[in-house]
């Protein structure tokens, strides 16, 4: 018998993931990678500390309701691939398990790959037959500013 996780709100994390998404901003670096983050005031700044955010306080507060959110569904996944682990390694559902992009939507590549969740991501991505995989890469492309860190296996 297989164990789903289940989110309620799972269509909902979607859309906050690419909504926060689209307000981010990608830069090409002189090295050819994308610098990607949300409007900065300092563009040296940390790109995930919240008072560096240049956005007026509405867009503050509802980045931090969604931001909450997002904890949210991470945290249940997370604890879900812990339990799943105990379980045989059975596997959770296939739409459950957010690539990192859609989940930390305003983090640059380099800080989405070093967040437990892109372990879980990974081995979970790799734990697919190759039609799962083929599914889950039309349903969530990888971005251009994280091609350097992750691409799908190919499916062909």
């Amino acid at each position: 018998m297989k164990r789903y996780i289940t989110f309620k709100d799972y269509e909902e994390i979607i859309k906050i993931g690419k909504l926060w998404l689209e307000r981010c901003n990608d830069e090409e670096l002189p090295d050819g990678t994308i610098y990607h983050h949300l409007p900065l005031i300092d563009e040296s700044g940390d790109p995930l500390d919240i008072r560096n955010y240049s956005m007026d306080n509405k867009f503050r507060k509802d980045f931090h309701k969604d931001e909450k959110t997002l904890e949210k569904y991470i945290k249940q996944v997370e604890a879900a691939d812990r339990k799943a682990i105990v379980i045989n390694y059975e596997l959770m559902d296939l739409r459950q398990v957010l690539p990192p992009w859609i989940v930390y939507p305003h983090y640059p590549a380099n800080n989405v790959y070093l967040t437990p969740y892109f372990t879980l991501f990974r081995d979970f991505i790799a734990r697919m037959t190759p039609m799962e995989l083929s599914v889950y890469k039309n349903l969530y492309p990888t971005p251009k500013y994280i091609e350097h860190l992750f691409t799908y296996k190919s499916t062909d």
